[in-house]
């Protein structure tokens, strides 16, 4: 199974479920919380390690990081660009037109990608602009994955690269 490249075979099962999650939205049987929820705890369950994955960090995070506070870091959608917060992006997905899957699954991942804010950045409820992110690189592509709740951070992957980023920006 892969998250970047489904196979045809997963394409179909996941096209099925798509469909049947739409009738259920449709129908009012079930609250839309609850099919966004069912909907979203699928599509994490497929993407695996890759499900909200970072794409930018800001400055902030950055510095709680490499000064040993990292705890005080976590993954947040709908802050950046246009992208949208789970709730919104689900429905969008879930209530517009039926669509092919390459088409639903390009726009869920991109509206599943996240940003790396401080607790309090995130609190605030703000939007950034690309000129105050930093990047993250997309090799390896399981930068920042998924652990648990949480994203992994590894001294020899992800702290090597927060300490160079803090080294040179002087944060």
């Amino acid at each position: 199974m892969s998250y970047l490249c489904p196979t045809n075979e997963e394409k179909e099962k996941l096209q099925k479920f798509y469909i049947a999650s739409r009738e259920l939205l449709v129908s009012g049987m079930i609250p839309p919380i609850c099919v966004q929820r069912s909907f979203e705890e699928a599509m994490s369950g497929f993407q695996n390690e890759y499900v909200w994955k970072p794409t930018h960090i800001t400055p902030a995070a950055v510095k709680e990081i490499a000064e040993g506070r990292y705890k005080n870091v976590q993954r947040a959608h709908g802050v950046f660009g246009d992208r949208l917060g789970r709730f919104e992006r689900t429905l969008c997905v879930l209530q517009s037109t039926v669509q092919d899957f390459d088409d639903w699954w390009r726009f869920y991942v991109q509206h599943d990608a996240t940003v790396l804010v401080t607790r309090t950045e995130h609190g605030l409820g703000k939007k950034f602009d690309k000129d105050e992110l930093i990047s993250v690189p997309e090799e390896p592509k399981d930068m920042f994955a998924r652990g648990g709740f949480s994203f992994k951070l590894r001294k020899k992957i992800e702290s090597a690269w927060i300490e160079k980023i803090y080294q040179e920006r002087n944060l």
